[in-house]
């Protein structure tokens, strides 16, 4: 199973610490994010990861993953460099937004959902959005879930944080029906003609669309889309003033997964297989220390995403 990281955008508000690199080489703890991201995949025996770049591309030579660059990036957005990765996506991967870092076993939690769509979701986010943004909810987004974790609404905008059971952190997994869903949806967000609405429902430019517009379009498909229940446990540092805030949080104590979380989540998703992946208490493996890049491989044309 491939873990996508999404890490083409470039994000103006990050300035100056994305001037000479993407966002997800931003340094965190005297590192980049994109090492957490590596650290946690390991941790969870993910040994593919794929990184989707475009903006400042050249600077993720040097980092043990493959590379893969997404030339429209300026106006495509995140789901149009998610959809350059289509020829890795299998019967299940991870995507997981560039900006973040997370601890494995909120990784681990989310390998252990055997959802075919399963996303993420912090329930203890409320504060820590206060901290980051205080009263501002322009970037606030919708999260409704129903009584077993479904979810039934999230990515619409908000007046209020009441309006929100928890945040979507910006990690999903998709398998089976899911990923097929999926494409689905891109389909006819970019070549079907008797597709009239805005795209997705929710915007008119492709550069604008979120994973997050993609899962609430999915909502109300004939694929469950559940939450995978953590309480913090990960970070995202979007402006320069992220870098603090996020430091306090990962230093915090506390496991993000709580055992009712997890049984929660078995209960929900039916996981905890025996052929599933090991319990978010489980021995992990060391992280691997930093190596030379995996090369840049390229996928043949019939994978690549439908450009406008």
């Amino acid at each position: 199973m491939y873990l996508v990281v999404l890490a083409a955008g470039d994000n103006p508000r990050l300035r100056p610490l994305n001037e000479d690199r993407p966002a997800a080489l931003v340094p965190f703890q005297g590192r980049p994010l994109l090492e957490k991201t590596l650290s946690a995949a390991t941790s969870c025996g993910l040994t593919d990861v794929l990184v989707v770049g475009g903006y400042r591309y050249e600077a993720f030579s040097g980092h043990e993953a493959h590379l893969l660059k997404n030339p429209d990036f300026a106006t495509s957005g995140p789901v149009g460099t998610l959809m350059i990765a289509d020829g890795v996506f299998g019967d299940a991967f991870v995507a997981s937004d560039g900006d973040i870092a997370y601890k494995p076993e909120v990784l681990q939690a989310l390998l252990a959902s055997s959802a075919e769509i399963a996303v993420v979701v912090d329930l203890d986010w409320q504060r820590y959005w206060e901290r980051r943004f205080g009263e501002d909810l322009s970037d606030a987004r919708s999260l409704r879930m129903a009584p077993d974790g479904t979810i039934r609404s999230i990515g619409q905008t908000i007046n209020r944080l009441e309006d929100a059971q928890g945040q979507y952190i910006g990690l999903v997994m998709f398998r089976g029906r899911g990923v097929k869903a999926l494409r689905r949806a891109w389909q006819r967000a970019t070549g079907d003609a008797a597709y009239r609405r805005p795209i997705l429902g929710h915007v008119n430019a492709m550069a604008k669309l979120k994973i997050g517009d993609v899962l609430d379009e999915l909502v109300s498909g004939d694929v469950p889309i559940k939450a995978v229940p953590v309480h913090g446990g990960w970070v995202e540092i979007d402006t320069p003033s992220d870098v603090a805030a996020a430091e306090e949080r990962w230093n915090s104590a506390g496991s993000p997964v709580s055992t009712a979380d997890a049984a929660g989540a078995a209960a929900v998703t039916g996981a905890g297989s025996a052929a599933g992946p090991a319990p978010a208490n489980a021995p992990q493996a060391p992280a691997a220390s930093p190596s030379p890049a995996r090369p840049e491989f390229e996928l043949p044309q019939i994978f690549r995403a439908p450009r406008r």
